[in-house]
């Protein structure tokens, strides 16, 4: 747990099944990044938390920008560095909070359901606005507290509780932006409609941990919830269940 009682999730603990177990990146969250992160051929861009290397590999491709992840578990890096072949990322091992950049490095810095894992998010928040250039931009892809009331791991007992804890509120967030100095602070709301899935493929998505949350549940308290989640989604749902994603991107420009 940090400081304030929250508890921390150890990527270490899940760097090996990460990719296998994570929906595929939609190029739509990717092409918001990009529009409101104002990113072109000739950016310098910082993915914040970078994990295992999804979104700089994408974003290399689609942009040809001048890419950098920085992560702070090195098994999580070791996995990224491996897919990236033609060596076209810079793979950084540090801390959001203490990011190891001059100032004035950046066009633009992203963190992708990032910052509810971060303890002083004031503190990241200022150490990205200081790496970022002038007129530069920060986009924070997270999740709204009424997304979390109304996702369907909401039949998942302790996940709520949990993730109302982690993920700061929108306006706190924006608040908190505003403190560092960020200007023209705006937020969107990004729907997807991924189609349907099969109830057991989706069972077995939770089954595998497949978000950070799950991982912070005793195995005891993961088990029985588990149980109750199951029989609570083949008498909501039946056979499959439809795939809604809706994250918020937050930006804010320096």
């Amino acid at each position: 747990m940090d400081k304030s009682g929250i508890p921390k999730t150890d990527y270490s603990e899940i760097a090996e099944y990460y990719d296998r177990v994570r929906p595929s990146l939609v190029d739509y969250w990717l092409s918001k990044i990009i529009e409101y992160g104002k990113i072109e051929t000739n950016c310098s861009v910082l993915d914040v938390g970078c994990g295992t290397g999804r979104y700089p590999l994408s974003m290399l491709a689609a942009t040809g920008c001048r890419a950098y992840g920085l992560e702070p578990s090195i098994k999580m890096l070791e996995h990224a560095k491996a897919k990236d072949k033609p060596r076209g990322i810079s793979w950084v091992c540090g801390d959001g909070q203490r990011l190891p950049f001059k100032d004035n490095s950046f066009d633009c810095v992203y963190m992708t359901l990032v910052i509810h894992h971060v303890e002083k998010k004031e503190l990241a928040l200022r150490e990205t606005r200081r790496v970022l250039r002038k007129n530069g931009n920060c986009v924070i892809v997270t999740n709204s507290h009424s997304r979390i009331r109304k996702h369907i791991l909401r039949h998942f007992p302790g996940v709520v509780e949990l993730d109302l804890k982690r993920f700061p509120s929108i306006p706190s967030l924006k608040k908190v932006m505003a403190t560092v100095g960020f200007r023209e602070i705006h937020h969107h709301i990004l729907r997807q409609n991924r189609g349907y899935i099969s109830t057991a493929e989706y069972l077995e998505r939770v089954r595998n941990k497949y978000i950070s949350t799950l991982t912070l549940l005793s195995q005891d308290q993961f088990q029985k919830g588990f149980r109750i989640f199951s029989d609570r989604l083949r008498t909501n749902y039946g056979g499959r269940i439809e795939q809604l994603d809706r994250f918020t991107l937050v930006v804010g420009w320096k």
